[in-house]
């Protein structure tokens, strides 16, 4: 298995020409490409359950929503997506961070830990069933002094695009397009 640091080189470059590229000209926007947008497909497939088809990816994977609310809880649920999907964002960018600034380090691990207040879930003008708080527990194995490590770990805090859609969510907008439903077929 390959160690995180194997990848360090190639992050330090990836990182470096992003920065060039940003300060050369820090209003244009970021390069083109597969990953300068987003776009998941989520399609109900029955009992709470949804399968999601991930455009940049390609990559396709279940929800499931816990059996105390009428779920199978036969795949992680929506919001342990999204919150290992923030953390594991932060992940990447402790490392690319690590990376630029030579800090080296052999293993990472983050435990993140949430609460949410459902008593209002799905009524109407009930309170917020948000997350709460989101605290991260962050274990590194490294013989880099602690105030690198501190450095890099304050970097990726306030960089991290997961964490910051969770600091700062952004707007949501929906639109809803009706097709009309088949009659279904008299019984005899």
């Amino acid at each position: 298995m390959a160690a995180v640091r194997d990848c360090f080189p190639e992050l330090k470059s990836v990182t470096a020409a992003r920065e060039t590229r940003y300060r050369a000209d820090p209003d244009r926007r970021a390069p083109e490409g597969p990953q300068s947008s987003l776009e998941v497909k989520v399609t109900s497939i029955g009992h709470l359950n949804e399968r999601v088809d991930c455009r940049n990816s390609r990559q396709s994977f279940i929800i499931s929503e816990p059996r105390h609310v009428g779920g199978l809880a036969d795949a992680p649920t929506p919001l342990e997506y999204l919150l290992s999907g923030a953390v594991g964002c932060y992940a990447a960018v402790f490392a690319f961070y690590a990376a630029k600034l030579g800090v080296d380090y052999e293993s990472f691990e983050a435990v993140a830990r949430t609460n949410f207040d459902v008593r209002g879930h799905m009524m109407p003008d009930a309170p917020f069933s948000g997350f709460q708080k989101v605290t991260i527990d962050i274990a590194v194995k490294s013989s880099a002094p602690a105030e690198r490590l501190a450095e890099v770990e304050r970097l990726a805090l306030a960089g991290c695009p997961g964490i910051a859609t969770l600091r700062a969510p952004v707007a949501v907008e929906t639109s809803l397009k009706i097709a009309t439903a088949a009659e279904n077929a008299a019984v005899a």
